[in-house]
């Protein structure tokens, strides 16, 4: 099995939803141009949205539910355009991720196995985490018809409802005109899903393949004796030029994702803080079951950064203590040789110690983060109940 073969299959399969190929080249990259309509519809819809924060800004209740759609669909433009801008670095980024693991899986089996394993995982992981995703899409488009039907059935009288809070300058009550305007709501939401699932996603599978090089590091530090001390001081050299070619590529990374990242945390602390409050309102009420899908939605989305910001930053710092317990005293020689050895071997465990971190740019993305998001929405979950 190729190492290569289950990398990025979930991302290609989402992203070229969005209209283009980011895996073939310059060339092709908007080959299916019309498929990216959806976030063209988002962006137009998106005045619509201010227009229903703007008229419910004396309601509580009514002015977080707008401000939910409001955030998420900044978000989703955000990361679309990030998505752009952002083309040829990922190009160069999948280029390198290549070559590196066809090198390495070329070198052993158990290398390739890693890295397989790896990518197994991964691409099991993403599956899910889109799934979630659409499910609350899904959601999102059934929930108007089941408020509609419930009320018709309490009272004998529905109004029209939408996906999320519009106030558009027509009438929605006349009938043809609310199915085109639900048919283009529902229709545009798939532009905030999509990017944020293929940014999302990506970011997941780098982050997983940066960890399987680094414990291919551990793996060849740990067995890098040889007859010689020059032969062990080659393959120390490499396994050095491993380990450096990935803190490179991390770097790469983080500089590509820092704004991302910070976006993301930023909009989901201010999402689960109003969503949050909508669902400790509604909880006893239809409305309650999506704003918890919604909820759980934003969370696994602030997760996956910080659990894969946690899982790089261990698995790059574990490098010193396989340098610690390779046996490296057994591989010594005499005089230059092993002064030179243990200098490269005191260098690289220095560095290691500091491991690798994901930022965006004023904080860290670990899973201490992530419990500072989850409490500080809870703690402006209180302060806006004492205002309703």
């Amino acid at each position: 099995m190729s190492t290569t073969e289950n990398f990025l299959l979930v991302q290609k399969a989402t992203i070229a939803m969005l209209g283009f190929d980011l895996f073939s080249g310059s060339g092709e990259m908007w080959k299916y141009r019309h498929r990216g309509i959806n976030v063209y519809s988002i962006a137009a819809i998106f005045p619509f949205i201010v227009a229903a924060v703007i008229h419910n800004w004396k309601n509580v209740m009514l002015l977080a539910d707008a401000m939910v759609a409001l955030l998420i669909t900044i978000l989703g433009l955000f990361k679309f355009s990030m998505i752009i801008y952002l083309r040829k670095d990922f190009w160069r980024m999948i280029d390198t991720f290549r070559h590196v693991m066809t090198h390495e899986g070329a070198q052993g089996d158990e290398y390739a196995q890693i890295i397989i394993a790896a990518n197994k995982q991964d691409q099991r992981v993403c599956g899910i985490f889109r799934t979630c995703f659409l499910l609350a899409w899904a959601l999102n488009s059934v929930l108007p018809f089941v408020r509609m039907g419930l009320s018709y059935w309490l009272t004998g009288h529905a109004e029209p409802e939408l996906p999320f809070p519009c106030l558009f300058p027509w009438d929605i009550h006349n009938n043809r005109n609310y199915a085109l305007t639900f048919l283009w709501c529902a229709f545009a939401s798939t532009g905030v899903v999509l990017p944020a699932i293929s940014l999302d996603t990506i970011f997941c599978s780098f982050t997983s393949n940066l960890c399987a090089f680094f414990k291919i590091a551990q793996y060849k530090v740990l067995r890098f004796k040889s007859g010689t001390p020059e032969e062990s001081q080659a393959k120390l050299n490499k396994t050095f030029a491993l380990y450096q070619t990935s803190l490179d590529m991390c770097a790469e990374l983080n500089r590509c994702y820092e704004p991302i990242i910070c976006a993301q945390f930023f909009i989901s602390s201010l999402q689960l803080c109003m969503l949050g409050y909508l669902f400790s309102i509604t909880f006893t009420q239809t409305e309650g079951v999506y704003y918890a899908s919604f909820i759980a939605t934003i969370i696994i989305q602030a997760y996956i950064y910080c659990y894969c910001g946690e899982n790089l930053k261990t698995e790059s710092a574990l490098f010193e203590w396989a340098i610690y317990d390779s046996p490296w005293h057994e591989s010594l020689g005499s005089g230059a040789d092993s002064s030179a050895m243990c200098r490269s071997l005191l260098i690289s465990m220095m560095r290691a110690h500091r491991g690798f971190r994901i930022t965006g740019y004023f904080f860290e993305a670990n899973m201490e983060a992530f419990s500072s998001i989850v409490r500080t929405a809870m703690s402006y979950i209180t302060m806006l109940r004492s205002f309703s």
